[in-house]
C-alpha cells in the first residue's frame, strides 16, 4: 500500500540490523520474482547536477503519467575523517513533494564507494512496494566506476562539458556501459564541441560505426533551466529505453521538440557589460563637448575678430556668416578670415550650429512673461515669472549671461534649461503650480476594507491620489489558499488582489479616468496582471458611466441575472456597507465586463 513510514522502518532496518531484517528482505525477495518493476541507474561525476537532472525526470515523469508512481533512492558519500554524510541531494529536489514519489537518502557509510551496500535491499523493498519506477542515484564517481550497473536495469551518465581535453573520455569506463549520456551543463562555453567529442568517445565505444554520430544516445541538458529541450528528449528518449529493455508498462507520451538545449539568459552574454557600455557612453559624451567647445570658441575669437576689422556685427545664418565689406583696405585679410572661419566650422557639428544661432532667441523665451509650448498640439502657457513681497518680478529659470560661443554650447550640452536634453534640471521645462494632496497610503485586509480606508483618508480633499500596498500572497503572484504558508498572510501589511472582481471593489467610489484621480500601486513580479486589472476596472467603470446615462440599468441587471442564472451562481457583490463617499460607481459590473452586457461598437467607442 505505499506506506512511507513503513517503507522508511524496513530499509532503516536492513541498515542498522541486518540479521533482524532479513527473514522480511526474503519473503519481499520472494514476492518481486513474479513482478517487473524497472531500475534506472543514474551516476555521474560530482557537481554535475545530478540531482536537479533526477528532479527534473521526476517532475515529467509525474506529468507524463498521472496514475504512476515513483521511487527515488538517493545515495550520498560518507567522509573518511569524520563518518558523517550529508544527505543533501533531496535540497535540490523540488518535484517529490507529492503523493506518488517516495525518495529515500542513504549514505555510503565507506569512503571511496559511490554506492551504500544496502543499495540492494532498498531496491527489493521499493519492488515490494511496487512503485513502477525506480530511480536509483549515486553520489559522485570517478572515471573507473561501474558500480551502478549492477543494480540498473537502465544506466544514465551525467557529466559536464568541462571532461578536460578529448583524450580523457577514454578513461571513463561508463561511456562503455551506459545506455544514454547527458552531457549537463550545456550553457557553458565550449559545449557544443564537447558534445561532439563525447558523442564520437561513445560511438567507437560501442563500435556504432554505421550510425551518424548525431543518432548517439548523447543529449545535451540545462537541468537547471525550465522546460529545456535537452531535459525533455532526454527524458523521453530513456522511457523509450526501458520500455525497449524491461517490457514496462511505461509507454511515454511526452511531446518533444527537435531543437537543442540553449541557455536563455537574463541579460544576453553581449549585454553583460551594458553599465559599462553606459559609463563609456557618458565619458565619450563628455570628450566631445570638450572638443566642440574648443571648436566654437575659435569660431567666436574668429567671428570677434571680424567684427572688430570691419566695424559692425557679421550675420549668422544656417550656412555661415555674411560679411558686409565697406572697407576695401581690409577686403584680402576679411576673405582670409571669412575661409579660416568656414575651414573650422566643419569640424561642428550641425546640431552645435544650431545651438550657437538660437541662444538668443532662447534667452528671449524665457524673459517673455509667459512661456508657450504645445503638448499633443495643446497649447501650454505658463508665467516665467513669480511675484515677490516686495513685488519684484523673480524669474522662475535663470540663464546664464554667457556671451562667448564655447561658454553658451558647454552650457547647453551639459546642463540646459529644464525639458531639454541632456535634462539635468529635468523632464519638464517647469514644475507644476497646483499642489495636490499627499498620498493616501492604504492596504490591509480584503478589498472592502482597504476601499473603506481610501475613502477615509480622502475625504474632502480635491484630488485623490491612492497608494496601494499589498500583500505578500499577491506580490508573489499567488491566489488566496488555505495552505498554511499562504492563509496566514492573507491581507496581511497590504491588500489581498486575485481577480478582476477585487480590483473594482478596491477602487469603486473613485472615478478613475477622473484628472484629479491617479492611483500608484507597490507591486513587483505580477504588475501586468495588477495593470490588467486596473485598466479593466477604468473601463467598465466608463461602461457603468454609459449604462446610467442612458437609463440601462434595469437592463443590464437582467442581462446579469441571466448569464449568472446559466451558472447557477449568484452574482459577486461588494460586502458589507458602503462607505461615506462611495457612491457605487464600479460596482454594477461586478462578475461580468462591459463587452457582455453592451453592443460592442458602443464598448469600443
Amino acid at each position: 500500500d505505499k506506506d512511507a513510514r513503513s517503507i522508511a522502518r524496513i530499509i532503516s532496518s536492513a541498515e542498522n540490523f541486518p540479521e533482524v531484517a532479513q527473514p522480511t528482505l526474503d519473503k519481499i525477495r520472494e514476492l518481486n520474482k513474479t513482478t517487473n518493476i524497472p531500475v534506472l541507474g543514474i551516476t555521474g561525476t560530482g557537481g554535475s547536477g545530478k540531482s536537479p537532472l533526477v528532479d527534473e525526470l521526476v517532475r515529467r515523469f509525474l506529468i507524463d503519467f498521472p496514475e504512476k508512481t515513483i521511487g527515488l533512492i538517493s545515495v550520498d558519500p560518507s567522509k573518511r575523517k569524520t563518518g558523517g554524510a550529508l544527505l543533501g541531494d533531496r535540497i535540490r529536489m523540488n518535484a517529490i513533494n507529492n503523493p506518488r514519489v517516495y525518495m529515500r537518502s542513504l549514505a555510503t557509510r565507506q569512503s571511496n564507494l559511490a554506492l551504500s551496500k544496502y543499495v540492494a535491499q532498498a531496491i527489493e523493498v521499493l519492488k515490494g512496494a511496487k512503485y513502477d519506477l525506480i530511480i536509483l542515484e549515486t553520489s559522485g564517481i570517478g572515471q573507473s566506476d561501474t558500480e551502478i550497473m549492477e543494480h540498473s536495469d537502465v544506466s544514465l551518465y551525467v557529466m559536464t562539458p568541462e571532461f578536460g581535453a578529448a583524450t580523457q573520455l577514454e578513461k571513463i569506463d561508463m561511456l562503455d556501459f551506459a545506455d544514454m549520456v547527458a552531457l549537463n551543463k550545456f550553457d557553458k562555453r565550449g559545449a557544443l564541441d564537447a558534445l561532439r567529442d563525447v558523442r564520437k568517445q561513445y560511438q567507437r565505444n560501442h563500435n556504432l560505426w554505421e550510425n551518424n554520430t548525431d543518432e548517439m544516445p548523447v543529449i545535451g541538458t540545462i537541468a537547471s533551466q525550465f522546460n529545456d529541450p535537452g531535459m525533455n528528449s532526454l527524458y523521453k528518449k530513456l522511457m523509450d529505453k526501458v520500455v525497449e529493455k524491461t517490457g514496462a508498462d511505461l509507454k511515454s507520451t511526452f511531446t518533444i521538440s527537435r531543437e537543442m538545449s540553449e541557455k536563455i539568459f537574463v541579460i544576453p552574454p553581449h549585454r553583460t557589460r551594458y553599465l559599462s557600455e553606459i559609463a563609456e557612453s557618458n565619458r565619450k559624451y563628455d570628450e566631445m563637448v570638450i572638443s566642440q567647445i574648443e571648436v566654437a570658441q575659435k569660431l567666436y575669437g574668429i567671428f570677434k575678430t571680424i567684427e572688430s576689422v570691419i566695424g559692425n556685427v557679421p550675420l549668422l545664418s544656417k550656412v555661415g556668416i555674411e560679411i558686409s565689406i565697406t572697407n576695401d583696405e581690409n577686403r584680402i585679410f576679411v576673405q582670409l578670415l571669412e575661409q579660416q572661419f568656414e575651414k573650422v566650422k566643419m569640424n561642428l557639428d550641425p546640431y552645435n550650429w544650431e545651438v550657437i544661432l538660437t541662444w538668443n532667441e532662447k534667452v528671449a523665451k524665457y524673459k517673455n512673461p509667459f512661456y508657450i509650448f504645445k503638448v499633443r498640439d495643446k497649447e501650454i502657457k505658463i508665467a516665467t515669472h513669480t511675484k515677490s513681497l516686495s513685488h519684484n518680478q523673480i524669474p522662475k529659470i535663470a540663464l546664464p549671461k554667457y556671451k562667448a560661443w564655447g561658454d553658451i554650447l558647454k552650457w547647453n550640452l551639459q546642463e540646459n534649461v529644464p525639458g531639454e536634453f541632456p535634462f539635468t534640471s529635468g523632464l519638464y521645462p517647469f514644475k507644476r503650480e497646483g499642489e495636490d494632496p499627499s498620498r493616501m497610503f492604504a492596504g490591509e485586509g480584503g478589498p472592502e476594507r482597504t476601499n473603506k480606508r481610501f475613502h477615509y483618508v480622502s475625504a474632502g480633499l480635491p484630488a485623490k491620489r491612492l497608494s496601494t500596498a499589498f500583500d505578500s500572497v499577491t506580490l508573489y503572484g499567488n491566489d488566496p489558499d488555505l495552505r498554511p504558508d499562504i492563509y496566514g498572510k492573507i491581507g496581511n501589511a497590504g491588500v489581498s488582489i486575485c481577480c478582476l472582481d477585487d480590483a473594482k471593489k478596491l477602487y469603486s467610489g473613485f472615478d478613475l479616468s477622473h484628472p484629479l484621480t491617479s492611483v500608484s500601486m507597490t507591486i513587483n513580479g505580477p504588475a501586468p496582471m495588477l495593470l490588467g486589472f486596473f485598466m479593466n476596472a477604468a473601463i467598465d467603470q466608463n461602461c457603468e458611466k454609459y449604462i446610467i446615462e442612458n437609463d440601462l440599468t434595469d437592463e443590464v441587471k437582467a442581462t446579469i441575472l441571466k448569464i449568472y442564472s446559466k451558472k447557477g451562481q449568484a452574482q459577486p457583490q461588494y460586502n458589507g456597507d458602503l462607505p461615506d463617499g462611495n457612491n457605487g460607481l464600479g460596482l454594477l459590473l461586478l462578475g461580468v465586463t462591459g463587452d457582455e452586457v453592451l453592443p460592442i461598437d458602443i464598448y469600443n467607442a
